[in-house]
């Protein structure tokens, strides 16, 4: 019994700079998006450009989505982590030398490869060190990283960019990726047992890696499964959109400073961070596991906030509408994955939902990489953000509808995989 308990304290530990991975993660993926007004300043940026770095960042990220749990496998969590923290670390680095935006988001592209190993191998440090009963609430804990970097970068970068310019917010970054690799490489050892599994199912399950492309074919003649995959295109089109164009639709359009933007930007994380773990909460209690309403309400709130701002368009709102505004959005348009992927989960089986959640992965990051050049293009061409919230309400309403159908006609019919 004492073991156990050492060994449960110990898992914690695990947790503790597993989630700091994720925090430091946060604090890039967006932090950088509060630099914006201050990059799309100097280099005199259309919207359409200042969307382009999400779509580099996302677009090499998801070119290895499927194959990036395999590097864990490998190589286990440590050298897989050290390496992901690396190469984000350099690349981030460079960013600061470049002297033109084309250079920037080359520098993104580089720094999605690094970007694409850290949730994977998080997620396989989890299950490594946490028993299934534990493993669910760990990975709750463990993605909540990501939106407290975002609340830490709202408040911070920011300020950092307007006192001593954004590319000293850009070697902060990058020395925080450099300092993260450090302490976890003296923090985190691999566990034992996952590397003698790691031989065995060398041995067991050669013939089920060959058929990768065989088992991708039949996860998508599950008809549900495959109107969720669709449901992720929306949802990470919506995702990269507020992201990527808030600040600089707060900076623009309502005049508000980069701090006063990066504020509204620090609700929108706040929001995502309570959405996360509260979805599935009501799911399970209000809901029933029925998780197509849960989808259903996600999905108004993105439109009822996308024609909120357009509304607004025409009036002064204060500070605290926006703030509203952006928790909300940051509730639903930031709070889904957590009852997207265990949906996902759900369909697939235990046994193939690294498989399955990659799969789903690559449909979420093309709404990723679409969403914020089309927003803001868009923009550009009617110089303001007016069109692109309205149209974005309509869009998102009219999928959740058929989605929510879809999804409805296939609860039953639809088998697992």
């Amino acid at each position: 019994m004492e073991n156990k308990n050492v060994n449960d304290t110990y898992n914690y530990k695990i947790l503790l700079i597993i989630t700091f991975v994720g925090i430091v993660t946060g604090v890039y993926r967006n932090g950088i998006m509060t630099l914006f007004p201050f990059i799309q300043s100097e280099f005199n940026l259309t919207r359409t450009q200042v969307g382009l770095y999400s779509t580099f960042l996302y677009f090499s990220s998801t070119g290895v989505t499927i194959f990036s749990g395999r590097i864990a496998d490998y190589w286990e969590v440590k050298k897989s982590m050290l390496w992901g923290l690396g190469l984000m670390g350099l690349f981030i680095f460079m960013h600061s030398l470049a002297p033109h935006f084309e250079i920037i988001i080359l520098f993104a592209f580089l720094t999605g490869l690094g970007f694409s190993i850290i949730l994977p191998t998080s997620s396989k440090g989890i299950a490594d060190w946490f028993s299934i009963k534990q493993r669910s609430t760990a990975m709750g804990i463990m993605t909540l990283g990501y939106p407290i970097g975002g609340i830490i970068s709202a408040v911070l970068l920011p300020w950092v960019g307007k006192n001593f310019g954004w590319r000293t917010d850009i070697i902060f970054l990058a020395l925080l990726f450099f300092i993260t690799a450090i302490i976890f490489n003296f923090s985190y050892f691999d566990k034992e047992s996952s590397k003698t599994r790691k031989n065995e199912d060398k041995n067991i399950d050669k013939g089920k890696r060959n058929s990768l492309f065989k088992d991708i074919i039949i996860f998508l003649k599950n008809k549900y499964l495959l109107v969720l995959c669709f449901l992720g295109i929306m949802f990470g089109f919506a995702s990269g959109i507020v992201v990527t164009h808030l600040t600089l639709f707060l900076y623009i359009d309502y005049k508000f400073s980069e701090i006063t933007a990066g504020l509204g930007f620090m609700s929108l994380q706040i929001g995502s961070m309570v959405g996360r773990p509260l979805w599935g909460f009501i799911n399970d209690k209000v809901f029933k596991d029925i998780k197509r309403i849960g989808f259903l309400c996600i999905g108004v709130i993105i439109s009822v906030v996308s024609f909120s701002f357009y509304f607004l368009s025409n009036y002064n709102p204060s500070l605290i509408i926006i703030l509203i505004l952006t928790f909300l959005l940051g509730l639903s348009a930031r709070g889904w994955q957590g009852l997207y992927f265990s949906s996902v989960s759900e369909q697939v089986g235990k046994e193939d939902t690294g498989l399955g959640v990659g799969l789903s992965l690559v449909f979420v990051r093309i709404g990723l990489l679409s969403g914020p050049p089309v927003f803001g293009l868009i923009a550009d061409l009617k110089s303001s953000y007016n069109l692109s919230w309205l149209l974005l309400g309509v869009v998102i309403f009219i999928f959740i509808i058929i989605s929510y159908y879809f999804l409805s006609k296939f609860n039953h019919t639809s088998a697992k995989v």
